[in-house]
């Protein structure tokens, strides 16, 4: 037994010592060890030589664009490329050309961290059945064509906190640069592509460009705002054509704003998509979904917000009954619309630079305030939530209400204690009444405009209880006992 623990030792310890670090700087030489004291100077050299399990920390400079993958990774011993210690990464190429320079990703379980690509005919183009990659944190931008382009096979790949921004192409006059393409146009696709935290703007034709996928595309948190100039489409989330029985593509707490044509728009896609609270503010159109094309088809739409657009929303296709969105509730262009349900529309910050780690910095860019409309509105479709039901669009309201005290002897509530009904009675018109336990959690929620208002707290629990009366002015808090 002794012995047989001894050879799985030497076998771990042999792995170990075949995963190895390499390390490039400018001022480095390819006949040097790579180390971080003798480091190669290429990233293509460091390339050819990395194999399974070796990791590559590339020191801050500017370093050539048009580089090839050589070999792959495996499950357990993926093939890491990065920044070192958060220094400032670029990957240039010749200038904005057609037949300019790209990264090209051909195999299998690599991970690529904190790269800058720019000025080439593509950032990076992942083909040749390259599957398992995960690229994070990286940004793609000023190319010919797209930010990161998925062909040719390219199945189970993770784009996660990427961006991809100002692509022009200016032998269509803008007509065909998109931040994210996945294209399965000549060559088919793999499944299992996912985008996860991205954003894509400034770009001439496209933000998101799901065309011909071949299989369903899932993506998650992903902002595109500000595409479409000179003569390119200027869609935020295009999901179509379809090219096969699976392209039924999936968007959950995406949000689309300042698109030259539409927030979200099926492309002609005959099958069903899914979207799941998602939001969309101020394109020429929020959601185009129509039977033009195609169809008709059953789409998923739940829990969504459409505000303020230049065209009224096209869905035409049949949406299945429980459907439950905000043009449920109001149209799009109402007045006060906005400024009665959102806390800002100002998008600097969610626009503007990353956290070191690839996160968005918070910010309150068409964030709910409490008494609107659509906090608690929505349906379960599966993804967290606070209170007692989801709210409408992509972020979820805390279960923290923020109080902001008015008088409260304006308000008067009886019978205290209580055993089956509370009663209500003001001067101001209110919003929102929300019930609260002792542990914070919203129990009870109801809105009305009403200036007395009778609620039945006849299923709750014996004990203590706060009303939170919610108006545009701010909260009052009552305690009540539940007998």
């Amino acid at each position: 037994m002794k012995i047989i623990k001894l050879i799985l030792l030497l076998l771990l310890s042999s792995q170990i010592l075949f995963a190895n670090t390499y390390y490039v700087s400018n001022s480095g030489n390819n006949d040097d060890d790579g180390s971080i004291a003798s480091p190669f100077k290429t990233i293509s050299y460091l390339l050819n030589i990395v194999q399974a399990g070796d990791s590559g920390l590339v020191r801050g400079g500017v370093y050539i664009l048009e580089q090839t993958t050589k070999i792959s990774g495996t499950q357990t011993e993926k093939i890491y490329i990065g920044r070192f210690q958060n220094e400032h990464v670029i990957l240039a190429g010749t200038g904005n050309l057609s037949n300019g320079s790209m990264f090209r990703l051909k195999h299998n379980w690599y991970i690529f961290e904190g790269l800058e690509f720019k000025d080439g005919a593509a950032g990076m183009r992942i083909s040749s059945n390259a599957s398992h990659d995960s690229i994070v944190n990286c940004s793609s931008h000023n190319h010919y064509y797209d930010g990161f382009y998925l062909t040719g096979g390219a199945s189970n790949i993770n784009l996660v906190n990427c961006d991809a921004y100002d692509m022009f192409d200016s032998g269509t006059d803008g007509g065909n640069a998109d931040g994210f393409s996945i294209n399965g146009q000549d060559y088919d696709l793999g499944s299992g592509n996912k985008m996860t935290g991205c954003r894509a703007f400034n770009n001439s034709d496209d933000g998101f460009d799901v065309w011909k996928a071949s299989y369903p595309v899932e993506i998650t948190n992903c902002y595109s705002f500000n595409n479409g100039n000179h003569s390119g489409d200027g869609n935020g989330f295009k999901l179509g054509v379809n090219k096969t029985s699976d392209d039924k593509h999936v968007l959950k707490n995406c949000v689309a704003w300042g698109n030259k044509q539409n927030g979200f728009d099926y492309n002609d896609n005959t099958l069903p998509q899914t979207l799941y609270n998602c939001t969309a503010y101020n394109n020429f159109r929020n959601y185009k979904f129509s039977n033009i094309g195609g169809g008709p088809t059953i789409d998923d739409i739940q829990n969504c917000i459409s505000i303020t657009t230049t065209e009224d929303d096209v869905l035409l296709q049949t949406i299945i009954d429980n459907n439950t969105n905000s043009w449920n509730l109001v149209s799009a262009n109402q007045a006060n619309v906005v400024s009665d349900n959102f806390i800002s529309t100002d998008d600097i910050v969610i626009s503007g630079q990353r956290n070191i780690d690839g996160t968005i910095p918070d910010s309150d860019f068409l964030k709910l305030k409490n008494y609107s409309i659509f906090i608690d509105s929505g349906v379960d479709v599966g993804l967290p939530y606070n209170g007692v039901a989801p709210d409408f669009g992509a972020f979820e309201t805390p279960t923290t209400i923020k109080v902001r005290n008015v008088e409260t002897n304006v308000y008067n509530i009886y019978p205290n204690p209580a055993t089956n009904f509370i009663c209500i009675n003001t001067s101001k018109s209110t919003y929102n009444y929300y019930i609260i336990d002792v542990f914070g959690s919203v129990v009870k929620l109801l809105r009305s405009n009403n200036k007395s208002q009778i609620i039945n707290i006849k299923n709750l629990q014996k004990g203590i209880y706060f009303l939170i009366i919610d108006t545009k002015q701010g909260n009052a808090v009552k305690k009540f006992i539940k007998q």
